[in-house]
């Protein structure tokens, strides 16, 4: 199994894993899944959110993400969210689908390489976090804080890019 380097602010709150070998071994069962990939997904956020308690990880609340070979969880004593997402082209074109006017000025002002999808995974990180209480990533307000060479600090969350992948945490609310 790889477990991804994570930010050393999200160790003890995150994992993410990927490439892990024979991952029906890790479970007693598994629920059915209508499709062979839909259930690798699950068991590999299962499996980091397994591996990130074994290793100290603690609390109540626990948010989940997949995406391509990488699973994700986080976990906390207040509600968390985390979103991974292989890195991919989103066309400018569509920021107005889930960024504001001041969201997509703000993106445009980044340096760092693939920001929509920075945006993209915080935005989804933070719906999580509420619960999925919004009724569109368009209605999850960000503000920009700050940019750093591999991620963009948010008010209430944080991106970070590692190789093909960029993940997104939300910040801890105490």
């Amino acid at each position: 199994m790889k477990i991804v380097p994570l930010p050393e602010g999200w160790r003890g709150r995150a994992m993410i894993v990927s490439d892990v070998a024979d991952p029906e071994s890790w479970f007693e069962s598994v629920p059915s899944f209508p499709r062979p990939k839909r259930r690798m997904e699950w068991m590999l956020s299962r499996i980091a959110e397994m591996e990130l308690r074994r290793r100290g990880g603690s609390g109540d609340c626990v948010s989940f993400s997949h995406s391509g070979k990488y699973g994700a969880a986080a976990v906390g004593g207040h509600p968390v969210g985390i979103d991974v997402e292989v890195l991919r082209e989103i066309s400018e074109s569509a920021a107005h689908l889930f960024l504001n006017e001041d969201e997509t000025e703000a993106m445009k002002r980044c340096t760092i390489a693939n920001p929509l999808l920075h945006f993209w995974s915080a935005k989804e990180a933070e719906w999580k976090r509420l619960g999925g209480s919004s009724p569109t990533l368009k209605s999850v307000r960000l503000r920009l804080e700050s940019e750093r060479a591999d991620g963009l600090r948010f008010q209430v969350v944080e991106t970070f890019a590692i190789d093909d992948l960029v993940a997104a945490l939300t910040l801890p609310t105490s």
